[in-house]
């Protein structure tokens, strides 16, 4: 049996064809892309802010795991916390993680998330968490003798929940 190629420049041609040429890709003028400069302020504000809505800064708040003797049923042991950091699923988050005494790691790996607190600096983590759920994680640096009991907990529930929760804990 006896092989026969196509003649090179046949297929080069084909592929040339296929892809079509350069003066063909260069647009008309009547093509080309209109260049406008666009200021802040031509965005349209949402009107719950030009209501006078506050809109949220930061929230911090201390939480502790809760002993054993404190535990109910249903609660994790050495995870559940006696404050959950509630967040707004659908919305995208953003975790500022810093430390003020040694080297932490703000891990939660159910949302893919770690991230070093390091003293003196502040690392950005940015979430967007689509299911209602309670996410657990932990401290995942050596950071000290109690290393092992320095859990965290996020419970993500829906945005008009959410809302209701922020009007009855987060006032100033």
């Amino acid at each position: 049996s006896v092989c026969s190629f196509a003649e090179p420049t046949a297929m080069l041609s084909t592929v040339r064809n296929f892809f079509g040429r350069a003066e063909d890709l260069t647009p008309t003028p009547s093509q080309q892309p209109k260049v406008q400069n666009v200021k802040a302020e031509d965005y349209a504000t949402p009107q719950k802010y030009l209501d006078g809505a506050e809109i949220p800064s930061y929230y911090q708040f201390q939480s502790n795991m809760v002993a054993d003797e404190d535990l109910k049923p249903g609660m994790c042991r050495n995870v559940d916390v006696d404050k959950r950091l509630t967040v707004p699923t659908r919305t995208h988050l953003r975790f500022l993680v810093t430390a003020t005494d040694v080297i932490h790691s703000f891990a939660i790996p159910s949302l893919g998330i770690k991230a070093d607190g390091t003293p003196g600096r502040v690392n950005r983590v940015n979430c967007f968490i689509q299911r209602e759920g309670v996410f657990y994680g932990q401290c995942s640096e050596l950071c000290g003798s109690l290393h092992g009991f320095m859990p965290i907990c996020i419970e993500a529930v829906s945005p008009e929940l959410y809302a209701a929760h922020a009007k009855k804990w987060y006032k100033d």
